[in-house]
């Protein structure tokens, strides 16, 4: 596998991924949620390779990867030829699976049925905690914008 030199676009969007996932914004995430992590970008691992990875990018054992782990590790997993715009229509295309009836929008409750079809693993105060940031306006769904805000790092371009 070979790493891929990130641009700034997927810099953002690990970022986003990452502080997600670092709900007591320590700076680190515990390794049991890189599989859905690396799911939600579209790679999924077997157990026994999610381990092999994990033990390869946490070298401390302590459970936990700081971010610049995290960019190590994913930077296997990311297409260098990946832009903007290729991630932008990649990600409606995952939303508009979500959005059968093309209302522009999912529950909230949708979206964390598909967190825990990815990771059954994640605690249902996390989940509550993702959802708190994705539904930045407290409307109980989560319409495009909201998901490319925080897939990407920043407000839709």
């Amino acid at each position: 596998m070979e790493k891929t030199e990130l641009s700034k676009d997927q810099l953002k969007v690990l970022k986003a991924s990452f502080d997600a996932f670092d709900k007591d914004k320590t700076g680190s995430i515990p390794t049991d949620v890189v599989g859905t992590i690396l799911e939600l970008l579209g790679h999924t691992l077997s157990e026994e390779e999610l381990e092999d990875v994990i033990d390869e990018y946490d070298e401390d054992e302590s459970g936990q990867l700081e971010f610049n782990e995290f960019v190590q590790l994913a930077s296997n997993y990311v297409e260098p030829e990946e832009d903007y715009d290729a991630l932008r229509k990649e990600l409606r295309e995952v939303f508009m699976m979500y959005d059968k009836e093309a209302k522009g929008f999912i529950p909230v409750d949708s979206f964390k049925q598909i967190l825990r079809e990815l990771d059954g693993a994640v605690p249902e105060e996390e989940l509550d905690d993702i959802v708190d940031e994705i539904d930045a306006d407290g409307s109980g769904t989560v319409d495009f914008e909201e998901f490319m805000e925080v897939m990407t790092g920043g407000p839709d371009e």
